[in-house]
């Protein structure tokens, strides 16, 4: 392989082939000689909020992504290793049997503030071995840096309604257009038609020349450890399963703007699993089902669905331009809100024991299935700060460790958005009444019934009032007194 032109293309959110722009790069500058790498950063599995369960799917889209490539003639190494030890080990192994050292590497960029200062570490380490190196947009239709007010770098949009308007203005310009219809091959992709087995020229058996191959791969290894630690069943996964899951939604787009606050009714598209990962993306989204900017304002289904698009963006937006709020509040006057955080309290929320049925279903449906609906979400999340005046870090912390769709920028935004801390948050003094919105948006109980099977024969009006008796259902009474609360709440931020 002496002066061979080959490539790397370094997966990270981009589990998937098609409408993989940097990829796409990558094969055209090799002529196919490109070899799939995915290392396993040990900062990503040593966080706090660490999932086995979003880890379990993870690991489940990996292994599609590999059979995809095989199947055309390409291969993936999943390595256990810093990505920057990993460039630096297989150089060394390159030069060692004067192989050429790649031609390219390419990636998809990443907005999370931990993974801009890794990329930034690894373009300085490939620009001093004299490899080219080239990431493209992917995950975001409009990237951070092209949403603003005005040509100023740090000039962004903190609040979402002008937000959302640049961002239609966009999707409208000739190149929001081609950005769309570049994707429009994701439908062909899917039906497995001209699918070639030689698209890869290369799998990385092309490069071991003795047992001295620093790296093993790794997966097997992850898949087998992590298996005894998964909770709930784990979603198909990959490309292919994101798509499927694509064009049931469709049938059902039209009635979205109705249906997606009833958990009881599966209303929402639920493509937040493969939006994580990057086996589908907003713009092959946008591109299938035909969503445009031109008539944003009505109420239609296919329009709220947009916005629900542009809300995902806005957030990766704030949280590029201010990476604090990982971990501190948007808003700096309520930086230091003196939260009650009673650890009994916490613990009943998190096991769907408060003796609010609503509340109580959304986490046990976290709890049993790793997903919960997203109406639900702003009921929990409100009761947890609003009403138990727990600090929203707790709540977000949760869901990280539980969701298996569980995204910094989304549950971080959400998070803040609920306790009345972030940009264009729900103002402080709106308190979500749990017991009207479960009778709201939950009438019959369905929903609560399905995750809190000893209410099934309690009676709606048994569900939804306060002062009800739910003790011969062996239910626990409310642990707090959702009037006497909601008081504290505004006082504890007027106080800011």
């Amino acid at each position: 392989m002496q002066n061979e032109k080959w490539g790397l293309h370094w997966f990270r959110r981009d589990l998937r082939i098609p409408g993989n722009e940097a990829l796409k790069q990558n094969l055209k500058v090799t002529q196919g000689k490109t070899l799939g790498i995915f290392c396993f950063d040990s900062h990503f599995l040593s966080r706090e909020d660490f999932s086995h369960n979003r880890f379990a799917f993870f690991l489940k889209t990996l292994e599609s992504l590999r059979t995809d490539l095989k199947e055309q003639g390409g291969d993936l190494l999943v390595v256990d290793c810093l990505p920057y030890d990993f460039f630096a080990k297989l150089f060394l192994y390159c030069r060692w049997h004067k192989i050429s050292l790649p031609e390219i590497v390419t990636s998809s960029r990443d907005y999370e503030p931990f993974a801009r200062q890794r990329d930034e570490r690894i373009k300085t380490l490939l620009k001093k071995e004299g490899v080219s190196y080239l990431d493209c947009r992917d995950h975001l239709i409009f990237e951070p840096h092209e949403v603003l007010k005005s040509n100023k770098p740090n000039d962004f949009y903190q609040i979402y309604s002008p937000f959302s308007r640049k961002w239609f203005s966009l999707l409208e310009s000739s190149d929001g257009q081609a950005r769309v219809n570049a994707h429009s091959n994701a439908n062909e992709y899917f039906s497995r038609k001209n699918r070639k087995t030689d698209l890869f020229k290369m799998r990385w058996g092309d490069l071991r020349k003795d047992n001295n191959f620093p790296f093993l791969d790794a997966a097997a290894k992850f898949i087998e450890i992590n298996s005894k630690k998964v909770t709930v069943e784990i979603p198909e996964a990959g490309f292919f399963a994101a798509y499927a899951k694509l064009q049931k939604f469709k049938k059902n787009l039209d009635s979205y703007n109705e249906q997606r606050n009833f958990p009881g009714i599966n209303g929402t598209s639920q493509l937040s699993l493969y939006l994580k990962n990057g086996t589908l993306t907003p713009t092959q989204i946008v591109q299938n089902l035909k969503l445009d900017g031109k008539n944003w304002k009505a109420e239609s289904g296919r329009n709220r669905f947009l916005k629900e698009i542009v809300w995902r963006e806005f957030y990766y937006s704030i949280l590029f331009h201010r990476p604090e709020v990982e971990k501190e509040s948007f808003n700096p006057k309520y930086k230091d809100l003196k939260w009650e955080n009673d650890e009994n309290l916490f613990k009943k929320w998190q096991e769907g024991l408060t003796g609010f049925p609503i509340v109580d279903a959304g986490m046990r449906q976290l709890k049993q299935t790793g997903w919960m609906h997203n109406r639900v979400r702003m009921i929990v999340a409100s009761f947890l700060t609003k009403d138990l005046l727990i600090d929203w870090r707790w709540g977000e912390n949760h869901f990280m460790k539980e969701l298996l769709d569980g995204d910094l920028a989304s549950n971080n935004g959400g998070w803040q958005w609920a306790a009345s801390t972030g940009c264009d948050p729900q103002p402080y003094f709106r308190v979500f009444n749990p017991w009207l919105q479960g009778a709201k948006f939950d009438p019959e109980g369905e929903y609560i019934k399905t995750f809190i099977p000893e209410l099934k024969a309690a009676s709606r009006e048994t569900l939804h009032d306060p002062n009800a008796d739910r003790g011969p259902w062996k239910y626990p009474k409310p642990i707090i007194n959702h009037g006497v609360q909601k008081h504290k709440a505004l006082s504890l931020y007027k106080v800011k």
